[in-house]
């Protein structure tokens, strides 16, 4: 049985087909790449002999006989093919604790295979990726796929994180839109079945991604490449989902450490930045303790994205009037001009929240522009998908349809009652009507 070959039999052409030596023939396909082959065959054929399924992945695991799978000697198809197999044996493990422990165990062992190995490190890359997602797809416990799926972000490259429209050119920057990644959470068992830890792991680990993504295009970055400068965005945006998912694990002021305070001050600084196209998502986020905690040890950024996520302009200008604050602009290279741009939308978002009708005259108030330019920021608040309105040139009113709400207290739900009870009473009004003519035709 131990017998030591001088190249690796393939595995397209040995392990494809399933036969009664199909063991045997795996643990040739992985025995050349140990530090002692006969051995390893020999201890594996032990296993196999006993009917020892968690001891034969141990050995496999402990020699790392894996490693020779990412060489150069096989093709991604044909790693994932020997490592499939390999997989199937966690199904013949008897204690389902050692079961879980070896699937991660594998996985682990298949990341570290890789390590300090600097030859096709892409190829290299693309291999473990995928012969986690065989293994990620073989499994059904909802912890073991979050920390599967972490790994392969971990694992994947570039290319296959990078967020993409159309849809379709990597199923992994799919599955990890924030929709489908919420599905696919709550189908694999959601809040019952997967612990926080996990969550934050995997959370972390695309937040991680998306830097290298904006690493690389970022450094290729070309101002007239508009499809570049999409992709930056739409890495951006997707990291600012994940961290503050991330944050949304937290729910204890006093067990933040360092790391998680750093995620919640970058989130709040992204939020300035950028409180538009990300208006839905981070319309919490005032309400994350992580992000609370800032008061105490970033008070200024604080104040200033409470400004922006619930404020109005003249609390902007009232904050920039304040020399002691205005250093948060630096600190944290914050665009002025950008930041008076958005509060101006977001002001005039509010403005159409509280009113079915604007005059010209009080948008014209509330931003401290001129008339003339009104109809030219309802413009840029419509563009940004805050607002659907109407503009009355002959009135000089501007009739709101839909808008964006940046908070929800008391003043709106009494808002809302006012709103509900004047429909009422309109739907009231057709419907005597409707009686009334009734009745008439009837009498006639």
């Amino acid at each position: 049985m131990a017998t030591s070959l001088l190249s690796p039999p393939h595995p397209s052409s040995t392990l494809v087909n399933i036969s009664d030596d199909a063991d045997p023939r795996l643990i040739r396909v992985l025995a050349p790449s140990t530090s002692d082959p006969a051995a390893f065959e020999s201890n594996c054929a032990s296993a196999i002999s006993a009917g020892d399924a968690a001891g034969l992945l141990r050995t496999v695991i402990d020699a790392g006989a894996i490693a020779g799978l990412l060489t150069a000697d096989y093709t991604t198809d044909e790693a994932v093919s020997a490592f499939s197999l390999l997989t199937v044996y966690l199904e013949r493990v008897d204690d389902k604790k050692a079961e879980r422990d070896l699937c991660g165990a594998l996985a682990d062992a298949v990341g570290k295979a890789g390590k300090g190995d600097d030859g096709a490190e892409g190829n290299k890359g693309e291999k473990q990726s995928a012969m986690v997602a065989a293994l990620f797809n073989l499994r059904t416990d909802g912890n073991e796929k979050v920390k599967l799926l972490t790994k392969i972000v971990e694992l994947s490259d570039v290319l296959a994180l990078s967020p993409s429209e159309p849809r379709g050119v990597s199923a992994l920057a799919d599955m990890l839109d924030a929709s489908s990644i919420k599905a696919s959470l709550v189908l694999w068992g959601g809040d019952d079945t997967i612990d926080n830890a996990t969550l934050r792991a995997l959370y972390k680990a695309v937040s991680e991604g998306m830097d290298r993504v904006l690493a690389k295009l970022e450094k290729n970055d070309n101002e007239e490449d508009k499809t570049v400068k999409m992709k930056i965005e739409a890495a951006k945006k997707r990291k600012q989902t994940y961290m503050l998912l991330l944050l949304e694990t937290y729910n204890d002021e006093s067990k933040l450490d360092s790391e998680v305070t750093a995620y919640a001050r970058e989130a709040s600084v992204y939020a300035i930045r950028d409180p538009i196209t990300l208006f839905s998502t981070q319309r919490r986020i005032l309400s994350l303790p992580s992000v609370s905690a800032l008061r105490k040890t970033e008070s200024a950024l604080y104040d200033l994205l409470k400004i922006f996520m619930e404020g109005k302009l003249q609390d902007y200008r009232d904050f920039t009037a304040m020399p002691d604050k205005m250093t948060v602009f630096g600190t944290f290279k914050l665009n002025e001009d950008e930041c008076m741009r958005n509060m101006c939308l977001l002001s005039l978002v509010s403005l159409a929240s509280e009113h079915e009708e604007i005059p010209y005259s009080a948008i014209a108030s509330t931003l401290n522009i001129e008339e003339d330019d009104v109809e030219r920021w309802v413009i840029r608040a419509v563009g940004s998908g805050l607002m659907d309105a109407k503009m009355d040139q002959l009135r000089k009113v501007v009739l709101v349809e839909r808008c964006a709400v940046r908070q929800f207290g008391t003043k709106e739900w009494t808002a809302l009652k006012h709103r509900l009870d004047k429909w009422k009473a309109n739907v009231k009004g057709v419907l005597d009507a409707l009686d009334k003519s009734g009745a008439v035709a009837d009498g006639q």
